[in-house]
């Protein structure tokens, strides 16, 4: 995975989503406000989280993304393109669910970020051939964990399903070759 990967799909994402663009949070006067405002609960929002806004996709800083390297910065958009076709394809209900309804307990933003984790899962296993555990787990703890102020607290139910998820998936993939 390569700098020119990533912009062949930023490319590619920007002919289909035509207010599509790569911003960066620490640029961004609105987004530094945002992390004041959730500093009580994440104060990470600013350095280590990707945001999706009025078409845009917010990554923390350009110095993050060198650190980070290509192939996360595409795993990133990969996940965020998700969010930027759901939002085109159900305006209203994507942003009242996902940005003025908290996403603490049970709510449609479990959704949305179920669909854009399948992604996450998906392009993990298109580059690597397989879906760690580690990845698993990582899922389990967005969904589970603070940093989604427990958008789905149940864990068994979440580990189940992203198993389900990674057999379907890579069966998928075997059939394709």
């Amino acid at each position: 995975m390569t700098a020119a990967d990533v912009a062949d799909l930023e490319a590619r994402l920007a002919a289909e989503l035509p207010r599509f663009a790569v911003r960066y949070k620490d640029e961004s006067p609105l987004q530094r406000v945002i992390a004041r405002l959730v500093r009580p609960f994440n104060r990470t929002y600013l350095t280590q989280y990707t945001t999706v806004m009025f078409g845009r996709v917010y990554l923390p800083s350009r110095a993050w993304c060198d650190r980070q390297g290509p192939e996360t910065v595409y795993r990133i958009l990969r996940h965020e393109a998700v969010h930027l076709r759901d939002a085109r394809r159900w305006p209203g209900l994507f942003h009242v669910s996902y940005l003025v309804l908290l996403p603490a307990g049970l709510t449609l933003r479990a959704y949305w970020e179920w669909r854009a984790y399948a992604e996450t899962l998906r392009v993990e296993a298109e580059l690597t051939g397989d879906i760690s555990d580690g990845l698993l787990r990582h899922v389990e703890r967005c969904f589970t964990g603070p940093d989604y102020l427990f958008m789905w607290p149940f864990p068994r139910w979440v580990r189940r399903r992203l198993h389900r998820l990674r057999a379907r998936l890579l069966a998928e993939m075997a059939d394709q070759c």
